[in-house]
């Protein structure tokens, strides 16, 4: 008998032990393959790198949809005094830097938010003399 590293809530297990990785659905079905302490170590190693990667694109979208929610708030806020919208950005900064990978979040926050900043900026020098 091996020792259970993953147990699903459905009964699904993965078992290692006698040289042997082992997953099991629930209805008893299982295959094995023989893996080594050095190939445990890889897999350890490749299953963080996946999670990780995995945790670091939810936080890309979580920012996006915190960028997203900003600009739509803030054309909400259009004509109310700029405190308001300060406030708003404010509290986006705040929830974006609570996020479990902030740099990606950034990444995500920026994709949604720059290009409607440089358009609104480009047509803030619209009609003016230069």
């Amino acid at each position: 008998m091996g020792t259970t590293i993953y147990s699903h809530p459905d009964g699904h297990e993965i078992t290692v032990g006698n040289g042997l990785l082992t997953a099991c659905i629930s209805d008893g079905v299982s295959v094995s393959i023989p893996v080594g302490h050095a190939g445990l170590a890889d897999m350890g190693r490749a299953l963080l790198e996946c999670a990780v990667t995995a945790a670091q694109d939810d936080s890309e979208k979580d920012g996006a949809e915190l960028g997203m929610g900003l600009l739509q708030e803030l054309l909400e806020l259009r004509g109310l005094p700029q405190a308001e919208s300060l406030k708003a950005l404010r509290t986006a900064l705040l929830e974006l830097a609570k996020l479990e990978y902030p740099e990606s979040a950034i990444g995500g926050f920026a994709g949604a938010v720059v290009n409607v900043l440089e358009i609104g900026i480009a047509h803030l020098t619209e009609g003016k003399p230069e």
